[in-house]
């Protein structure tokens, strides 16, 4: 069997976190952020075992993943403020209504 080249084992490492970004990401716009546990788990996995391994990401891949990962996390905090703001909302309306029927 032939030994993965170093392009190969890029390749393969890059489209592995790629997909797992991608998965996180939709969950994430989902409103699914819940779920995402295990490919948080997946993803740190396979970041861990590229930068320990022979042939180590650039500079510019690792910037490039937390850019994404940012921008993952940017949208997650909206959600959850959004999430936040909803059940405020909705807690003080209900309020407001058993007030109202109490008098």
């Amino acid at each position: 069997m032939d030994t993965p080249t170093y392009s190969q084992q890029l390749t393969s490492y890059s489209e592995q976190i790629r997909a797992l970004l991608s998965k996180i990401e939709v969950l994430v716009s989902d409103n699914n952020a819940d779920e995402a546990q295990p490919f948080l788990d997946a993803l740190n996995a396979q970041i861990k075992q590229w930068c320990e391994g022979n042939d180590i990401p650039s500079e510019e891949e690792l910037k490039s993943i937390q850019l994404r990962i940012n921008t993952i996390l940017v949208k997650a905090n909206c959600a959850k403020n959004e999430s936040s703001k909803a059940i405020i909302k909705h807690k003080k309306s209900g309020k407001a209504i058993k007030a109202y029927r109490a008098t």
